[in-house]
C-alpha cells in the first residue's frame, strides 16, 4: 500500500493510507450525511468497495454510492441509487462478483436495489406500508432485512429474507420481531449475522425512557424474547435525582464476525453530566447473551460528549470508532478492544482530525484492511471521506 501513515497518537497500531475523497471535491452548501442504522455504509464484493451515503447535491436529499477498486486508489463519480422526491439512511452489503445491494427510505418508505460499477438494477419497494430506518446483513449467501414499519403512531420491528436472482431482488415476507402489541417506538435497529441466524438490537420505548433491546432468530422469521443490552445503574443516576426515567441510550450497531461473535457499540449518557459516552458490549454465542458492558473510550474523553459510534471485528480486536470535541472541534477516534474488556488508548489519523470538523464514522473489516468512511466540513466545504487501515 502507498503512502501508508501511522496513525497519531504514535502507540496506535493501526496504520492508515491518506485520506481520500468519496463524494467528490468539499462543496459548500453540500450536506452529507453517514447517518443510517446500524452504520451500514460500507460494502465489499469481488474487486471493488463501495460507500453510500446521502446528500442534497441534486437539490433535495438523495441517496448515492461511489465504488473503488479495492487494489489501487480513487473512487468513481458518485451513481445516484434513489429516484424519489427525497431519501435516506442507506445502507449497503456485498453480494459477490462486484454487485451490492443498498437500501434506503425514500418517499417515507423502504426501497431496495442491486448495483455493479458497470450496471443498475430495478428500484424495488420493501413494504407499502410506511417505513423507514432499514438495516441489511447477510452471511454465507443469506441476506435478511429490518426495519421499522408504522404501526398506529409507532414504528414497529419487522424482518424479512431477501432473494437476489442477478441485479433483481425480492422480498420475502415480514414478520415482526417482537409480537408483543405496539406501546412505544422501537427505533434504529441494527442487524448482524451469525453461524445461527441473526442478531438484532434496537432503541425501546415501551418502558417510559429508551433501552436497548437485543434478540435472535435462526430464520428471521421467529425471535426470542427481547433481552436488555444497556446495564441501568445504581446511584447518582439522572432517573434517581429527578432528571429523566432512564440513563440515556442512543444508536446501537452491531458487528459480527460470520461465527458466533457479535459486538455492541452504542451511545451511553449513564454519567449524564458528560454527556453520551461510547459503550460496547461482546458476545460468544451468537448475540443470545452479551457481557458486562464496557466503556470503549479512554479517560481523556471524559469530560467531552461522543457520538455515532461504529464497530467492526478484527482478527487484532472489536474496533469501536465515534467523534468527540476533545480537541475542541469533532474528529474521528477510534479503540480496539484486546483479550476481554481490555481496550487500548483512543487515537485518530490524518484527514480524520484537526482543522473542520469530522464526524460520523462508518467501518467495516475486509480482506485484512480496516476500512474507514466519515464526513469532513470545513472552510472549503463538505465531503465523505475515505481511509484504509493495516494492523502495524
Amino acid at each position: 500500500m502507498l503512502g501508508l501513515m501511522l496513525a497519531l497518537p504514535l502507540q496506535a497500531e493501526w496504520a492508515f493510507a491518506d485520506f481520500e475523497a468519496v463524494s467528490g471535491a468539499p462543496q459548500e452548501k453540500l450536506f452529507p450525511h453517514l447517518e443510517s442504522a446500524g452504520r451500514g455504509n460500507l460494502a465489499a464484493s469481488g474487486e471493488h468497495l463501495v460507500v453510500v451515503w446521502e446528500d442534497n447535491r441534486d437539490g433535495s436529499p438523495q441517496v448515492y454510492a461511489a465504488l473503488r477498486r479495492q487494489d489501487r486508489p480513487g473512487f468513481a463519480v458518485p451513481l445516484r441509487l434513489s429516484a424519489g422526491k427525497e431519501a435516506y439512511e442507506p445502507v449497503v452489503i456485498g453480494l459477490g462478483q462486484g454487485r451490492f445491494l443498498a437500501a434506503f427510505e425514500q418517499d417515507g418508505k423502504v426501497v431496495a436495489r442491486v448495483f455493479s460499477a458497470t450496471a443498475t438494477g430495478a428500484l424495488i419497494t420493501m413494504d407499502d406500508a410506511a417505513s423507514a430506518q432499514i438495516t441489511l446483513a447477510t452471511s454465507n449467501g443469506r441476506i435478511h432485512a429490518a426495519w421499522g414499519r408504522r404501526d398506529g403512531r409507532f414504528l414497529r420491528l419487522v424482518s424479512a429474507p431477501l432473494s437476489v436472482d442477478g441485479m433483481k431482488v425480492r422480498a420475502g415476507s415480514a414478520h415482526a420481531v417482537d409480537l408483543s402489541p405496539a406501546q412505544d417506538e422501537q427505533l434504529y435497529a441494527s442487524l448482524a449475522a451469525t453461524n445461527k441466524g441473526y442478531a438484532i438490537a434496537w432503541e425501546d420505548r415501551r418502558a417510559g425512557h429508551t433501552r436497548l433491546l437485543t434478540a435472535v432468530s435462526r430464520d428471521g422469521k421467529e425471535w426470542s424474547a427481547p433481552q436488555p443490552l444497556n446495564e441501568i445503574p445504581h446511584g447518582g443516576s439522572a432517573a434517581e435525582l429527578g432528571l429523566g426515567r432512564g440513563p440515556g441510550v442512543t444508536r446501537v450497531s452491531l458487528a459480527g464476525d460470520g461465527d458466533a461473535v457479535v459486538a455492541a457499540v452504542w451511545m451511553d449518557k449513564r454519567d449524564f453530566l458528560s454527556g453520551y459516552d461510547i459503550y460496547a458490549g461482546v458476545s460468544t454465542d451468537n448475540g443470545s447473551s452479551f457481557g458486562p458492558n464496557e466503556k470503549a473510550q479512554d479517560a481523556f474523553a471524559a469530560e467531552k460528549p461522543q457520538w455515532h459510534p461504529a464497530v467492526a471485528i478484527t482478527p487484532h480486536g472489536v474496533v469501536a470508532a465515534w467523534d468527540d470535541p476533545r480537541d475542541d472541534t469533532p474528529d474521528i477516534w477510534l479503540s480496539t478492544r484486546h483479550g476481554e474488556k481490555d481496550w487500548s488508548d483512543d487515537f485518530t489519523l490524518p484527514g480524520a482530525s484537526g482543522p473542520g470538523h469530522q464526524d460520523n464514522p462508518a467501518l467495516l473489516w475486509h480482506d485484512g484492511r480496516l476500512h474507514l468512511a466519515w464526513v469532513h466540513k470545513g472552510e472549503d466545504g463538505a465531503q465523505v471521506r475515505y481511509a484504509q487501515g493495516e494492523w502495524d
